[in-house]
């Protein structure tokens, strides 16, 4: 008689537990890495990934890691997309694209 109390009120406590112990988990924001095109003198929030982008030579992109909680707060790579201060001591050359990343 007594085993069955003693399994009945262990399935108790272990409902319990589960249904009252798990709290919900909300973040503050996102965590990731933001990604974005220099237009000469801002930045602007990159419409597309990385992988699907298809610069021009003399384009600047830049990576700043956020945490926001979404693309409308995300913090803009530190340095100013200027190419022309980046990238001055790299000379075009046929067939090929200067990029610079920030």
């Amino acid at each position: 008689m007594r085993a069955p109390l003693v399994a009945l009120l262990a399935a108790l406590v272990a409902a319990s537990a589960v249904l009252l112990g798990a709290g919900s988990a909300e973040a503050a924001g996102y965590r990731y890495w933001s990604f974005w095109e220099g237009n000469g003198k801002n930045w602007e929030y990159a419409t597309q990934g990385p992988s699907l982008l298809r610069p021009d030579d003399g384009a600047v992109q830049g990576f700043r890691f956020a945490v926001s909680e979404d693309s409308g707060d995300a913090a803009q790579p530190r340095r100013a997309p200027d190419f022309g201060a980046i990238c001055a001591d790299t000379p075009a050359q046929d067939g090929r694209k200067r990029v610079a990343l920030v």
